[in-house]
């Protein structure tokens, strides 16, 4: 049994349904030690119920943790990033530091966990003697079929889409055929990093989704995820998960991988373009 500990930071707003889908696949996990699940539920107060009614088991603890929204917030354009970006940064920060836990695992609402996550993330942490550690991803729609179009995900069309996937198939990130998606952090740190929106050829892969990450939270307290996003970082599509990704690189703390696709990533986000329409889906 081990006696460190895993939590689990979720963010939700007006997604209970999917909230719920998340919080099953917490409680399902086969790591043996303890878990925390805090939930911020962003200036949502019908989701705190949800959290509190949610299955639990020994070992298991939901904490439901409500931010409320100030005027100015509220009256913000819906789904532009030079807002949402910035207030998805601090809200995950908050997670982590109301959290006890000694490891910190991130779970978008709208994703999933296999049984497996957080047991193989921890164990590849160990065996590095890691601080971060991520694993892959499969990609499903939101209907729950597979995403296998040869077509990256954040781009903002069709033909940038597929010289972009192309890319990472060469790369290994991608494989024809299939929905698997194995992010990676290449040893390299261009003084301008790149996302996988505008990647070129010359450029390292540097792609680690929020929702794969396992982190120590002390470092994560030490490096937290970069809550300032310039005009730059809007333009190439840079999320908070690309800002932690650049922010512990530039810390040098050194990254391992599981080569696992453990968690589910279902598109329709807030950081990816993806459609499920014939015109730019393929379908």
């Amino acid at each position: 049994m081990p006696t460190e500990t895993i939590g689990v930071v979720t963010l939700t707003r007006h997604r209970n349904d999917m909230l719920r889908r998340a919080m099953a696949s917490v409680h399902d996990q086969d790591f043996p030690g303890e878990i925390e699940h805090v939930v911020v539920v962003d200036d949502d107060p019908d989701a705190v119920p949800v959290v509190e009614a949610a299955p639990t088991r020994p070992g298991l603890r939901n904490v439901a943790h409500l931010v409320p929204r100030s005027a100015a917030e509220r009256d913000e354009p819906p789904g532009d990033k030079r807002y949402v970006y910035p207030r998805l940064s601090r809200l995950f920060n908050t997670g982590a530091r109301i959290g006890t836990a000694d490891w910190i695992a991130f779970l978008d609402d709208d994703n999933e966990f296999e049984p497996d996550h957080l047991s193989s993330l921890y164990a590849c942490a160990q065996r590095n003697g890691a601080e971060a550690v991520h694993s892959g991803r499969t990609m499903w729609h939101a209907d729950g079929t597979p995403h296998t179009e040869e077509v990256w995900h954040t781009a903002p069309d069709r033909a940038e889409g597929e010289r972009i996937f192309a890319l990472m198939c060469d790369r290994g990130v991608r494989s024809r055929g299939t929905n698997i998606l194995l992010d990676r952090a290449d040893p390299v740190l261009p003084s301008t990093l790149r996302t996988s929106t505008v990647l070129q050829p010359e450029d390292p892969v540097l792609l680690v989704d929020q929702s794969v990450w396992l982190i120590r939270r002390e470092l994560l307290l030490r490096v937290p995820i970069p809550e300032t996003f310039t005009a730059d970082d809007h333009a190439k599509n840079a999320a908070p998960d690309d800002k932690l990704l650049e922010a512990l690189l530039r810390a040098g703390v050194r990254l391992h991988t599981t080569g696992r696709p453990t968690v589910r990533y279902y598109l329709g986000g807030v950081s990816n373009h993806h459609r499920s329409d014939p015109a730019y889906a393929g379908t």
